[in-house]
């Protein structure tokens, strides 16, 4: 079992299947079933497969952050929504299906973008203001990235 993949489907049912409260105990689990890897590889896996360390009953345990899961699957979700995206050098201006702009909108004000200030939603329109007229341009390439990500995978 030396691949990445292999590596983090075996960490996530370890974690499914023991209470696990270090890093040190979770890499003995996996060099039980014969993986080994460093203490920098197993915290690189834990935050990119969204697992946190949280405190539980009897102390700290590793568990799947869902919120994580769930805001990756929102994101999708909003992507494509989004059916255009327009900008005047001063305000980013989107289009959606028809009645998802305050979805669209909600998403992106949570969104973790330091260029936005805030949004307006009507129906099918988003008002996305940047912080600075300076970040417009940079705001809307985010936006239609997100809006691209998701089309490619249709």
């Amino acid at each position: 079992m030396g691949s990445r993949q292999d590596r983090r489907r075996l960490v996530r049912a370890l974690l499914q299947d023991n209470v696990v409260s270090s890093q040190e105990q979770l890499a003995s689990l996996l060099r039980v079933r014969g993986v080994s890897c460093t203490q920098a590889t197993l915290s690189r896996d834990l935050r990119d497969m969204g697992i946190i360390r949280d405190r539980g009953p009897d102390g700290p345990v590793y568990r799947v952050d869902q919120r994580a899961r769930y805001m990756e699957v929102l994101r999708q979700v909003v992507g494509m929504e989004i059916t255009s995206v327009r900008h005047n050098e001063s305000l980013v201006v989107l289009g959606t299906l028809q009645g998802r702009a305050s979805g669209v909108a909600g998403f992106l004000d949570g969104w973790d973008n330091p260029r936005i200030l805030g949004t307006i939603a009507g129906d099918d329109t988003v008002f996305v203001a940047p912080v600075h007229h300076s970040d417009c341009m940079a705001l809307a390439a985010d936006i239609q990235e997100l809006a691209l990500s998701e089309q490619e995978l249709l």
